[in-house]
């Protein structure tokens, strides 16, 4: 495979999202992925995502379907250490070079 070959790879396993943690049961997972990916697409234009309604549409969604207190986070660089209800932590990663938190405490 050659040069340009691993980059067609590369490129569109990053266009997928990669969890990296999560205590989330599978069905649920899924679910979160899906309404991240949503959002994310739903504001992403010509300069690219806009991270802060994206992160709003989230965790408004994520509240009214699993209740209050939800808290999402979207963006190229961070660190976190929070402290979440038991399955409610997902740590996704988007695109390449986006990183999502969501979680419920």
């Amino acid at each position: 495979m050659g040069k340009e070959g691993l980059n067609k790879d590369l490129q569109q396993v990053m266009q997928r999202p990669l969890v990296k943690h999560s205590t989330m049961n599978t069905d649920m997972q899924a679910e979160v992925v899906d309404i991240i990916i949503g959002a994310i697409d739903k504001f992403t234009g010509s300069k690219g995502p806009n991270v802060e309604p994206a992160a709003k549409l989230v965790k408004d969604t994520l509240d009214r379907q699993y209740g209050a207190s939800w808290h999402c986070v979207i963006g190229e660089g961070f660190s976190f250490d929070v402290t979440a209800q038991e399955e409610a932590l997902l740590l996704v990663f988007y695109q390449g070079n986006l990183s999502i938190l969501a979680f419920k405490c």
